[in-house]
C-alpha cells in the first residue's frame, strides 16, 4: 500500500511525515540565479549547513562498505562521490536539471541519462508499490498509469514529462517537489538493496565514461588515477575532449588534467585534489585495458 506524505514546513526549512510517523528532514529552499538571463529559480537542497544535513552525512557512501560486491570499481568512483557529495540521499531541484539526486548527483534531464536509468530499475523494485504506484516501464521507457490511459514520461528525446512530475516548476518549491524527494529519501534509506542498485548504477556510469574517453584519448594502458579525473572531468561536463587530451600530452599528465575546468569549476577541482590525495596510490595499482573493457 502506498506511503502517504505529509509535507511540513518550517520557514525555508522542508520536512516530510510518512504516514503519521515522526518527520524527516527533506531539503532547504533555495535560489540560483541565471547569469547570463539574470533569471532567478527556486528549488530544494541538502547540501551545506541546513538544518538536515546531518541525515544527509548519516548516509554516505563508502568504498569499503562494497568491497566485496564491486571490488576496486567501488574505489574509483569515491573520489567523484566525494565532489557531489558523497550521500546516498543528495538532493538538487533548483536548476536546469530540474531534479537531481544521489551520490553521484544523476540528472533527470538527460534522455536515457544515468538517472533515468537507474529510476527504470528502481520502478521494477517491489517496494515501488509503496512510493510510486502510478509509475511502471513499459517497453523499457517509464509511464504513468490513470485508469486506462498509459502517459509517456520520457524518451529517447526528451524527460521533461517525466522532470514536470517530480518539479512542476522552477518558480517556487511546491509539495508534488517536497512528496516526490520525500519518496526518494525515505525509500533510499529505508531498503539497503536501493542503494545498492545507486551504486551500481554509478559504476555503469563511469564504466561507460571511461570507455567513450578511451575512443578519444586512447587511455589503453593508462593508469586508473588517470582515468579517474578523465571520468570525473567528463561526469560533471566541465571540458571537453581538446582539453582533456592537451593534458594528457603533458609532461605531468596527472597534474595537468586536475587542473581542467578549474577556472570555471575551482571548487570541484579542489575537493577532487583532496579526495585523491590518499587515494591516488591504491589507484594506480590498475591499469586500463581496452580489450578487457576493465581495469587489470
Amino acid at each position: 500500500m502506498a506511503i502517504h506524505f505529509d509535507v511540513v514546513r518550517d520557514g525555508k526549512h522542508y520536512s516530510a511525515r510518512p504516514d503519521n510517523a515522526s518527520a524527516f528532514a527533506i531539503g532547504s529552499k533555495v535560489s540560483y540565479r541565471n547569469k547570463k538571463t539574470g533569471v532567478e529559480r527556486f528549488g530544494l537542497s541538502n547540501d551545506g549547513g541546513f538544518f538536515g544535513s546531518d541525515e544527509a552525512r548519516k548516509q554516505l557512501y563508502v568504498a569499503s562498505d562494497y568491497q566485496t560486491v564491486y571490488p576496486f570499481w567501488c574505489d574509483f568512483i569515491e573520489p567523484t562521490a566525494i565532489c557531489e557529495g558523497q550521500s546516498f540521499i543528495s538532493l538538487n531541484t533548483y536548476d536546469r536539471a530540474r531534479f537531481t539526486f544521489g551520490f553521484g548527483q544523476f540528472a533527470a534531464h538527460v534522455p536515457d541519462g544515468d538517472f533515468i536509468r537507474w529510476f527504470r530499475d528502481m520502478l521494477q523494485r517491489p517496494e515501488v508499490v509503496d512510493y510510486f504506484p502510478n509509475l511502471e516501464v513499459r517497453g523499457g521507457r517509464i509511464v504513468k498509469v490513470e485508469d486506462t490511459k498509459i502517459i509517456p514520461m520520457e524518451d529517447a528525446g526528451s524527460t521533461e514529462p517525466l522532470q514536470l512530475y517530480f518539479n512542476p516548476t522552477l518558480d517556487d518549491v511546491e509539495d508534488a517537489e517536497v512528496i516526490a524527494a520525500a519518496k526518494l529519501i525515505h525509500w533510499t534509506g529505508s531498503h539497503p538493496e536501493a542503494r545498492l542498485l545507486q551504486v551500481q548504477h554509478m559504476i555503469n556510469t563511469a564504466s561507460r565514461l571511461v570507455k567513450e574517453a578511451d575512443k578519444r584519448l586512447g587511455l589503453d594502458g593508462r593508469g586508473a588515477d588517470i582515468c579517474c579525473v578523465v571520468m570525473d572531468v567528463r561526469h560533471q561536463g566541465r571540458a571537453g575532449f581538446d582539453e582533456l587530451q592537451a593534458a594528457l600530452l603533458a609532461k605531468k599528465p596527472f597534474e595537468a588534467l586536475l587542473e581542467v575546468g578549474g577556472h570555471g569549476e575551482p571548487e570541484r577541482v579542489k575537493n577532487l585534489k583532496a579526495a585523491l590525495v590518499t587515494r591516488r596510490a591504491g589507484l594506480q595499482q590498475k591499469k586500463w585495458s581496452r580489450s578487457a573493457g576493465n581495469f587489470v
